[in-house]
């Protein structure tokens, strides 16, 4: 056999393992969702420990407003809350915003930073100047529900639980194409993440609307401040130090770029990443069950996967026009990949299904643009390995917001 036939071998063996190992988790989570939405059952209510909101923001003055109106209506006793807000190095009119909530409500604190060190190192910073029990982060485009204090404690009730998150909602869901197939992207993650958790492999936190337990941070040494993705960082370390983690439906609204160029910096950011964390944890078998550590590295080496998916496209489009390898060489490869893909555009469709307004028919080109979506993921994955090869991680790479909202938002409390 030549490099190239034992390369397609090679593809279609991992895809067949691929297959064989995500079925599974995204057809349990599509059965959770259905059956009964995201999360797990609540404990009880207990007394209102004093709760901290970190916020790190950097040249954010077209959402910042919008969220810290979100923290002010929050649903909690204002004596047990505290919001800190690390303003980092912003070249807009963020830490004049921010100072103005401030000074209207004292128990939001505003600290400002001369010289940007990364969403980490900010994150660290904003936890020395805290003091609750329970500890909170929020991205500045983030819109928490009134009640997301409130839902997320009842989580806490067994002292094993170190961490719960929650979920996001998009706000810019029509603000764009590329705003709307990233919520359909997110939303499969979410299934994904239920699956996994259902079934007690690695589940990674998604960055905000996330809550801890104090002791829980200190025990495994709070954010890594060299990390790209100190969330996802943060939650293999969790892992590994086998403190319990929990999803309730708490929601929070976020917005998805909406721009290609956004999308692509931001997935740029998450690739490298997500493959350094992999590489940084590659012994974690050593603290944690074999199954979730081999979970845990397929989805910090997930890029590569793309990567090899979009390659293995390219060679059976031309292995159709019949150049390169004979089709009937291809075969197998095709089966695995038409097997993968019937998996995927089922998903998809339930996802649309269970949160479209409108019928699925009307959402029929979206689906198909789920394709050069991917393409652009995919692309955007090989450019990260490069900038890992020849760069190395960079700190605070920021996905532009717009402030776009669908409609006005009347988050209740229930």
């Amino acid at each position: 056999m030549s490099v190239a036939n034992w390369f397609v071998f090679g593809l279609t063996i991992l895809f067949l393992v691929y297959f064989v190992y995500a079925t599974p988790i995204i057809m349990l989570g599509v059965w959770r969702y259905k059956k009964r939405g995201f999360g797990e059952d609540p404990g009880e209510d207990w007394d209102p420990p004093n709760v901290s909101v970190l916020v790190p923001v950097k040249n954010e003055e077209k959402v910042v407003g919008r969220l810290l109106d979100s923290l002010v209506r929050l649903d909690y006793p204002k004596e047990n809350l505290e919001v800190v807000v690390v303003e980092d190095e912003s070249k807009d009119r963020t830490l004049e915003i921010c100072k103005s909530y401030s000074e209207k409500y004292p128990w939001i604190k505003v600290f400002h930073r001369d010289a940007s060190l990364g969403k980490g190192d900010a994150l660290n910073f904003a936890f020395h100047q805290s003091s609750g029990e329970i500890v909170a982060t929020f991205d500045a485009d983030d819109v928490p529900e009134e009640q997301a204090v409130k839902k997320a404690l009842r989580y806490f009730n067994s002292p094993e639980t170190g961490a719960v998150h929650g979920f996001h909602r998009t706000l810019n869901l029509r603000e764009s194409i590329v705003s709307r197939l990233a919520a359909y992207e997110n939303f499969l993650y979410r299934l994904s993440n239920d699956g996994k958790y259902a079934l007690g492999l690695f589940v990674t936190f998604s960055g905000s609307n996330t809550f801890f337990r104090r002791s829980a941070l200190e025990k495994v040494g709070l954010w890594d401040p060299k990390s790209l993705v100190e969330d996802a960082e943060l939650s293999v370390r969790f892992a590994r130090a086998h403190i319990a983690t929990r999803l309730a439906p708490v929601e929070c609204w976020q917005e998805m770029p909406a721009r290609v160029g956004s999308l692509f910096k931001q997935r740029i950011r998450w690739s490298g990443g997500n493959m350094l964390t992999g590489v940084k944890h590659w012994n974690a078998w050593r603290s944690m069950s074999l199954a979730k550590t081999l979970d845990m590295e397929a989805l910090m080496m997930s890029p590569i996967l793309a990567v090899l998916t979009f390659a293995a496209w390219i060679i059976l489009g031309l292995g159709i026009i019949k150049v390169g390898l004979p089709f009937e060489t291809l075969l197998p490869l095709f089966i695995v990949m038409v097997a993968v893909n019937i998996v995927y555009v089922g998903t998809l469709v339930a996802a649309v299904v269970s949160s479209a307004r409108s019928s699925a028919l009307s959402h029929l080109g979206l689906l198909l643009a789920t394709y050069p979506y991917a393409a652009l993921i995919s692309i955007a994955n090989l450019a990260a390995m490069v900038l890992i090869l020849r760069r190395g991680a960079r700190l605070w790479l920021k996905t532009e917001k717009t402030g776009y909202v669908d409609e006005p938002l009347h988050i209740g409390g229930s």
